[in-house]
């Protein structure tokens, strides 16, 4: 029996890894499961963070599954599937991937020999939806126009019209792919699931039709441009450091990014750092809102920002660097 491969989409800082953990948490642990983490930069730290449940965990960073880094993927599922036979194997892609793309990558021949591609799901961030449309189009309504399913994050936060309205914006973009909107922080992982699920389930129905109907009917099938480069758009800035730091200090850093523009357009930042005091805490920033949680140790600090026209040198020292 072949893997269920399950793409799990969303821009930078939607909540990909969060729901990830949610569905783990709750439901997927009772299945022998695998993870591929593809993160735009040179330092992973959702893979790190994944890790803590016990799932067997691939990064691959520096790249794009869907270009440069094709290979090395097609290697990674193969390696994962001889060794551990999952059930299930998650594609986290990077948040400025196309999805187009991503799909077209695990629709190759030596992929679809072991598994079959069964939820395709893009998560979306309802507060930050309008403005991502206007300035990062190309990106974000590709992984809106090729999900099967789209979970809207930070719903409860929402009023009731801004939902509406960005629900009938996405179904202009998209007809089919259900809409979730209620917080998924009170929906059980086994409804998501099921909905999602679903839509595999009727995806491969509508396979099956076409495949009767081509002794009769021509179809075309789209070629895959690849017209794109997240390089070319997006910079990051991605650090190593055994520097410690004090919590408030963090939180200071974070405040500030909002507030100051020298540092660039700032679109999401993450990190895994040690304080002063010898714990550890990791910390997740999308513009106006950030999270700061405990977190396991890790072989070093690590932070990492994306967005566009950043200014390294700021950033320095900002984190103090060099300090």
């Amino acid at each position: 029996m072949k893997t269920k491969l399950d793409i799990i989409s969303g821009f930078l800082g939607a909540g990909k890894t969060t729901l990830i953990q949610k569905l783990i948490s709750e439901k997927l642990f009772e299945e022998r499961l695998a993870i591929i983490e593809n993160e735009f930069g040179e330092i992973g730290i959702d893979g790190s963070l994944l890790r803590r449940s016990g799932i067997e965990i691939k990064e691959i960073n520096s790249g794009c599954i869907c270009c440069t880094l094709v290979g090395d993927f097609e290697r990674a599922i193969e390696a994962i599937i001889s060794t551990y036979h999952p059930d299930r194997l998650i594609i986290e892609p990077s948040g400025v991937g196309k999805l187009s793309d991503v799909i077209k990558a695990c629709e190759s021949t030596s992929i679809k020999a072991l598994v079959d591609i069964n939820m395709i799901i893009t998560v979306v961030d309802i507060l930050k939806y309008k403005a991502y449309i206007k300035n990062f189009g190309a990106f974000f309504e590709n992984q809106i126009s090729h999900a099967k399913t789209i979970i809207l994050s930070r719903t409860q936060k929402a009023e009731a019209l801004k939902i509406a309205l960005t629900v009938a914006d996405i179904q202009k973009r998209n007809a089919k792919a259900s809409i979730i909107t209620t917080p998924w922080e009170v929906l059980d992982a086994s409804l998501i699931l099921s909905v999602a699920e679903e839509d595999a389930l009727l995806s491969l129905e509508n396979q099956l039709k076409a495949a009767h109907l081509q002794t009769v009917t021509t179809i075309q099938v789209e070629g895959h441009y690849h017209n794109h480069s997240a390089d070319a758009v997006f910079d990051v800035w991605s650090m190593e450091t055994p520097k410690t730091y004090e919590k408030n200090a963090i939180e200071q850093i974070l405040k500030t990014l909002d507030q100051e523009t020298k540092y660039g357009q700032i679109l999401r930042g993450k990190g895994i750092l040690q304080t002063h005091s010898k714990e550890w805490i990791q910390f997740n920033y999308v513009p106006n809102e950030t999270g700061i949680q405990d977190a396991q140790p890790d072989y070093t600090g690590r932070l990492c920002i994306i967005g566009k026209s950043l200014n390294p040198e700021e950033l320095d020292k900002l984190f103090s660097i060099n300090a």
